[in-house]
C-alpha cells in the first residue's frame, strides 16, 4: 500500500505540472493523435482532426491531482481523528449516568428513546473493539448491583450496563505486563 501512496504521489505531482504548463504555456495548444498512430503505421482517420486543449483542462488536472492527494494524505489525518477506547468510554459512562439522572428525574418513556440511541452508539464502538465487548455488554450475569425503591427496569439496565463499561474501561487502563 505505501508503493500504491507513492505512485498516486507521484502522478499528483505529473497532474500539478501538466496543469501548470497548460496554464501559463500557450492558448493555442491542440491535441493531435494523428502522429501516435503514423508511429504504429496506422492510417489517421478524417474525423480525428486536431482538437483545441479546453480551458478548464488546468483546472481538470489540479482538482484530480488535488483527490490523490487526499488519497495519500487520509490516513495520516485518520489516525488523529480516532480517539483512544479509553475517553470514548469515558464519554459513554458519562452520558450514560446523565440518562440515568433523566430517568429518575423525568421517568423511563421520556428517555428511552435517547437510552436506545445511545445502546446502538456504545454496541457500534464495542464491535470495532472486538466482538466479546458486545456479548459482555449485553449480559448481565455476576454483576451484583443495590436496587433503591427509585429504581425502574430501565435505570437498572442502565446501570449494568454502566457497570460492564466500567469493566471494560478498566481493562484499557491497566499497564501491560512486560
Amino acid at each position: 500500500m505505501p508503493f500504491l501512496r507513492f505512485l498516486v504521489a507521484l502522478a499528483c505531482v505529473s497532474l500539478i505540472v501538466s496543469g501548470l504548463m497548460l496554464q501559463n504555456g500557450p492558448h493555442d495548444v491542440v491535441i493531435d493523435a494523428c502522429p501516435w498512430l503514423q508511429q504504429l503505421s496506422l492510417n489517421c482517420p478524417a474525423w480525428l482532426t486536431p482538437q483545441p486543449v479546453p480551458e478548464f483542462a488546468p483546472l481538470v488536472c489540479f482538482g484530480l491531482a488535488g483527490l490523490g492527494f487526499l488519497f495519500v494524505i487520509w490516513p495520516l489525518f485518520g489516525g488523529v481523528l480516532d480517539q483512544p477506547p479509553q475517553i470514548v468510554l469515558e464519554q459513554f459512562i458519562q452520558r450514560g449516568r446523565d440518562l440515568h439522572e433523566r430517568c429518575r428525574k423525568q421517568g423511563d418513556q421520556a428517555v428511552q428513546q435517547d437510552i436506545d440511541a445511545w445502546n446502538r452508539e456504545v454496541s457500534a464502538l464495542l464491535r470495532r473493539l472486538g466482538h466479546r465487548y458486545v456479548l459482555a455488554f449485553g449480559d448481565f450475569r455476576n454483576i451484583q448491583l443495590f436496587a433503591s425503591q427509585y429504581d425502574t427496569a430501565a435505570t437498572i439496565e442502565l446501570r449494568q450496563r454502566l457497570q460492564r463499561l466500567e469493566e471494560f474501561l478498566q481493562r484499557f487502563n491497566q499497564p501491560e505486563p512486560d
